[in-house]
């Protein structure tokens, strides 16, 4: 609902500040390439998870191109675990 939208919002909004402050100090120049890493891998990881791995539905759900959802993941270091035939989740 939209009542639980603002909530998420206002929560994810209260933590930003300490998240770049802590970014700052460990990371510098590097914040928001930091910070987007931290929800991204996350998000990414869940819309996987929920779709069993099937990278073009997560990509829908996500609303991306498969390839971009596909580059996301190499570049965050979530490469798909292979099974013979088919794609089974992620590797850890």
């Amino acid at each position: 609902t939209c009542a639980r939208l603002a909530q998420l919002a206002r929560v994810v909004a209260g933590a930003v500040p300490t998240m770049v402050d802590q970014l700052a100090s460990a990371h510098p120049r590097r914040v928001y390439r930091e910070a987007m890493a931290m929800m991204e891998r996350p998000l990414l990881l869940h819309a996987l998870n929920l779709t069993g791995g099937n990278q073009l539905r997560a990509a829908r759900l996500l609303g991306v191109n498969r390839n971009t959802l596909r580059k996301r993941c190499r570049d965050l270091g979530l490469e798909p675990s292979r099974r013979p035939g088919r794609t089974a989740g992620l590797a850890p």
